[in-house]
């Protein structure tokens, strides 16, 4: 029974369908049809055709685009301007409807006079019908900039103003708000508005308190549009002299229009970018209103109103209205409110009032570093923006005051702040940059910089020099330069963390502004102890043989010589000349014979036998005490000085002790007597054997010149003496040297025990009791065992008698003189004669520590 009861039904409904066509009730499968009769020149069938047209565009979107693909637009742009009204209507709402495609304006451009066809019957026709699809098909070609282009060429802005103004459709008035700001979208064509005589604020202010909430947005964007043109002098300038600033300040004020609050705050938001905005809104009171409204507002709304008050902090003006209104305050009551999303904005309304110093004064009388420091130390908190504007703040605040310095300096707060590197890797990059700044603007307080000098921080900052940012390790080396200015201390505790091995590690990065901040950080932190372990570490040897890097990084060549100087022996070895201000210190050692690269001296004491070349040590000071008797004679200065650091005579602990060297130092100031008589030194702690050093004074005498002749003359006479007697030559020496070396038992030969000596000795001896004695010299190496030295000395006029010496001013002394110290020891040649080219030989490459080439290339 069923299947035939089914069977009829279906047969029934089969009747009632309606196969038939009909011209005006258009489906997909008949619209090409419908496109066809708007070719007839028929009124009715136009009219009803674009009617049924309409329709079928308006009941869903892929209706549109059936027709757009049947190339309706063509065949209906005819009709906009047909003497019938009613065909007028409906083909302009066809076009409207198709213009609605993201392809449609495009094919109604193709061509000038279509859009001028519409915006004439804009300007002229006043249909409601015909003014409302007219404008509504204008907002939509005007999405494009040809369109926009197309409309001003039409030269109608004074009518589409009028309309804006003047009609009662609000259909029209958002349509005309919407063309306006598609043409403020385009800076050529925005700029032919606001020369329009028809363009006036008042028209477009009455329009935000519209009953229309669409023409209240349309109206809200296009001000925003307009006060974004900053430097459009006329908009600003007559937008100020509107109501626009307090009508806005109305807005929000009334109940009625809480839907557009949070539009009107970022218009606000947007107005205060620019300083005399931000003081014009001072001067008309809306700060406070602003102020009210926040104490007032829902909670969803606080947020945009503090970030219009956070806009200002940005500007002069602005910081000095929110001053003058109390408003640094507010900031700072509003990161202690439960109110999360305005953390944000109160952290960086702090940061840019510190700005202003009277603010930042205020700020820092109240809590504001510890409720900063407990934002940071609340995990809840999300970093961006509430933890990071948390940490400008910290930043700007101990920069300017030092009241917050010192209070970010506590343990408790401070140990906030180190986290964020301590768990660098639960925190963003960001982030730990700009606690690396909290340190530098740190510094800029001597309290707060002796906080940070301690190992547990002088550790965390090598860490950080370790890690893959180089931006953050370019601003660590600020930090740790700081930190080096301050004391001592910080160098000592730098070498106790093996700073100077994460400094070779980083150099090794091809970076410029990485090397440059680490150089500069070699030249703020090197020290004697910290020059050995770079020679040890080969740090040396690659910035000398790293040209390319010399040229590139400017701060590289000055942090090579201040590792020279504090350590000579290294600089003699790699450049072949010690200059007169370049001066021997206690343990200077020279390789005789030097390879390709130079080794401490350390390095050198372990050597096993056989020893072939050997290495002559300079050492004035006597041991520091009899390990067998065990009495310590030293002084409690010196004690104190050993704890902290293992320079001075520990460091030489293992070396020879030179008797011979300290008597010939003791000889030469019993005959020149006491230099204080003739150099006037600064004085010198402890200075019994200390190496007076010339740059400790500002005057020499015209003494010197005998001086230095009768310090030729000592040296000779301490290696084979004055006369040929004894044999000099190399084979001599060398066997010399070879069995001081096997009585030592070492390479290492005290200078003193020379007694044998050649052209490299001598000049080694001539060159360390100089420095000593207060002589000016400088010492030059060509070959293994060829060497000299020059001295820089008061010339004065033979035949003038002087009564007593005359003092010169010691900078202005020049290198005037070749020492002879083995043909005629003690004389003194000018530099381009004869005998001095002989002692210095022929013009070869200088003697250093590198790979030898085969030929030896010389200057004849």
């Amino acid at each position: 029974m069923a299947k035939p009861l089914q069977k009829d039904r279906e047969n029934r409904s089969a009747e009632k369908k309606d196969f038939t066509f009909h011209s005006y009730n258009i489906t997909p499968e008949s619209a090409h049809t419908s496109i066809l009769l708007l070719e007839s020149t028929e009124s009715e069938i136009l009219c009803q055709t674009l009617r049924a047209i309409t329709k079928f565009a308006a009941q869903e979107m892929q209706n549109r685009y059936v027709l757009f693909n049947l190339n309706a637009i063509k065949y209906i742009l005819p009709h906009i301007e047909h003497s019938e009204l009613n065909i007028k209507r409906f083909a302009l709402k066809a076009l409207a409807q198709l213009c609605q495609l993201p392809r449609g304006p495009e094919q109604v451009l193709a061509y000038p006079q279509n859009l001028r066809t519409v915006a004439f019957i804009l300007g002229k026709i006043e249909d409601v019908f015909v003014l409302e699809f007219a404008s509504l098909v204008l907002s939509e070609l005007t999405r494009e900039p040809l369109g926009c282009e197309q409309l001003v060429s039409a030269n109608i802005l004074n009518s589409l103003c009028s309309r804006m103004k003047n009609s009662l459709d609000p259909d029209v008035q958002k349509n005309c708000l919407q063309t306006l700001s598609n043409l403020l979208e385009d800076p050529i064509c925005a700029s032919e508005v606001t020369k329009n005589q028809q363009f006036s604020w008042p028209s477009i202010l009455a329009l935000m308190q519209s009953e229309y909430l669409a023409i209240q947005h349309a109206a809200l964007k296009t001000v925003d549009q307009l006060i974004c043109r900053y430097k459009d002098q006329v908009v600003q300038k007559t937008f100020r002299a509107s109501t626009g600033v307090l009508d806005l300040c109305d807005i929000l004020e009334s109940y009625e229009f809480r839907d557009v609050h949070t539009q009107v705050l970022g218009v606000l938001r947007n107005y205060v970018e620019i300083e005399e905005n931000a003081a014009h809104l001072y001067q008309s009171g809306c700060i406070l209103r602003l102020l009210a409204y926040l104490e007032m507002a829902l909670p969803s709304m606080k947020p945009h109103c503090l970030a219009v008050l956070t806009k200002m902090s940005f500007t002069s003006n602005g910081r000095d209205a929110l001053y003058q209104t109390g408003t640094d305050l507010v900031f700072c009551h509003q990161l202690l409110s439960s109110n999360v999303d305005l953390l944000a904005d109160a952290a960086m309304g702090v940061a840019n009032m510190t700005k202003l110093l009277p603010a930042a004064v205020r700020m820092s009388d109240t809590n504001i570093i510890e409720a900063l420091c407990a934002i940071l130390s609340d995990d809840a908190a999300v970093w961006f923006y509430i933890r990071m504007n948390s940490l400008r703040a910290l930043a700007e605040l101990c920069r300017i005051i030092p009241k917050a310095a010192y209070s970010l300096i506590e343990p408790k707060t401070f140990a906030s702040l180190r986290n964020i590197n301590k768990k660098f890797k639960d925190n963003p990059i960001e982030a730990q940059r700009l606690a690396v700044q909290c340190y530098i603007n740190l510094q800029t307080y001597h309290v707060s910089t002796k906080a940070m000098l301690n190992a547990d921080f002088m550790q965390e900052l090598l860490n950080i020099l370790q890690r893959f940012d180089t931006c953050l390790r370019i601003m660590t080396c600020r930090v740790l330069c700081g930190l080096m200015k301050e004391d001592n201390i910080a160098k000592e505790l730098f070498t106790s963390k093996q700073g100077e091995e994460v400094i070779t590690n980083n150099l090794r990065v091809e970076h410029i502004g990485l090397r440059t901040a680490l150089c500069t950080l070699i030249c703020a932190s090197v020290t004697d102890e910290g020059a050995d372990l770079y020679l040890e570490l080969g740090t040396i040897h690659y910035m000398v043989e790293n040209k390319q890097a010399r040229y590139v990084v400017s701060a590289w060549e000055p942090a090579l010589e201040e590792i020279f100087r504090h350590h000579p022996s290294a600089k003699f070895a790699y450049t072949g000349r010690l200059d007169m201000n370049d001066f021997t210190q206690e343990g200077f050692y020279v390789q005789k014979r030097l390879g390709d690269s130079f080794p401490t001296i350390r390095q050198l004491s372990v050597e096993p036998p056989p020893y072939r070349t050997p290495v002559y040590v300079c050492m004035f000071q006597q041991p520091a005490y009899d390990v067998g008797s065990g009495l310590d004679i030293r002084s409690p200065h010196r004690l104190s000085e050993s704890r902290l650091t293992v320079s001075g005579s520990n460091r030489f602990s293992h070396l020879p002790n030179d008797v011979n060297l300290r008597n010939y130092l003791l000889r030469l100031r019993i005959w020149f007597g006491d230099p204080a008589k003739s150099l006037h030194y600064f004085e010198i702690e402890d200075a019994h054997y200390e190496v007076r050093y010339r740059d400790k004074c500002d005057e020499v005498s015209t003494s010197l010149k005998q001086r230095a002749q009768l310090l030729g003359e000592f040296v000779a006479e301490q290696m084979c003496g004055l006369t040929q007697e004894h044999d000099c030559s190399m084979p001599s020496v060398d066997l010399h040297v070879a069995d001081l070396m096997n009585e030592l038992n070492s390479r290492l030969v005290g200078l003193g025990y020379v007694k044998c000596g050649g052209r490299l000795e001598r000049a080694l001896l001539y060159k360390v009791l100089a420095d000593r004695v207060g002589l000016p010299c400088a010492m030059h190496r060509r070959t293994s065992a060829h060497a000299w030295c020059e001295v820089a000395v008061p010339e004065i006029d033979p035949n003038e008698r002087l009564e007593k010496p005359l003092n010169f001013p010691a900078g202005l002394l020049r290198v005037n003189y070749i020492v002879d110290l083995m043909e005629q020891p003690g004389r003194l040649l000018p530099p381009a004669s004869p005998e001095a080219q002989r002692v210095c030989g022929h013009g070869c490459v200088p003697y250093t520590a590198r790979a030898l080439s085969q030929i030896c290339k010389c200057e004849h």
